[in-house]
């Protein structure tokens, strides 16, 4: 297994001779992703992309579309993206890399609590907010101060006002990050819900594009995402 995402910081990790699969993946849920390579003792790259992304949507098609253009001495590259609010950009940047190919999904949330169960939340309680590990970990950074609440804080009426509801989607029990959920939940005035994800449908749909499937058996694009 390789499983290096690569930090803009520390820079592209070197290319694995024996890894035809690359995965690129958004640094909000890379360590989610990291633990079930693990788990399936994948032969796979991994490439990271600022975390930073997962808040302003429309930076995602182009920084994958770069990073793409990086990948192509791959068989394959698996874009661990949804739509993620891009309107339908991703695909279209997918379009043009032969060797890219996404999970189905509109996002991490449904893919991590699971297409059945995420559908059944929308109904009951559309406006849920939802939190994962780097979201908790990350909260001042990314959000009071990546949002500008420390410095406007009437704005919190602007983005949480139709918030009804709090899920938080733990990767694992750590009491300083339920803490931390916690307080979230305070300043949100919104009752916190916990449940411990197990990636969902995540695994599932990674698993139908990362490993290997005889090409009589598979038409190339299923269970990913229609590049239609």
């Amino acid at each position: 297994m390789s499983a290096r995402p690569d930090d803009p910081a520390l820079g592209l990790p070197a290319r694995r001779e024996d890894a035809r699969v690359a995965v690129l993946v958004c640094g909000a849920i890379v360590n989610e992703v990291r633990d079930l390579i693990a788990r399936r003792g994948w032969t796979v790259d991994v490439h990271g992309l600022p975390a930073s992304h997962h808040l302003y949507p429309k930076e995602i098609a182009p920084a994958v579309e770069a990073k793409l253009g990086e990948l192509d001495g791959y068989e394959r590259v698996v874009v661990v993206y949804g739509d993620c609010g891009t309107f339908g950009a991703l695909d279209r940047v997918l379009e043009r890399f032969e060797h890219a190919v996404r999970p189905s999904g509109p996002h991490c949330y449904e893919m991590m609590m699971g297409a059945r169960e995420f559908a059944v939340n929308a109904t009951r309680r559309p406006g849920t907010y939802f939190l994962t590990s780097w979201l908790v970990r990350n909260w001042e950074q990314a959000v009071l101060k990546g949002l500008g609440l420390d410095r406007y804080p009437d704005l919190k009426e602007v983005y949480f006002g139709n918030s009804t509801a709090l899920v938080y989607l733990r990767r694992e029990a750590d009491p300083r990050l339920d803490a931390k959920a916690r307080e979230i939940a305070d300043y949100l005035g919104l009752e916190l819900e916990v449940r411990d994800s197990r990636a969902g449908d995540l695994e599932e749909r990674l698993a139908a594009l990362v490993e290997p499937v005889p090409a009589t058996s598979r038409k190339k694009g299923e269970a990913c995402a229609s590049k239609s």
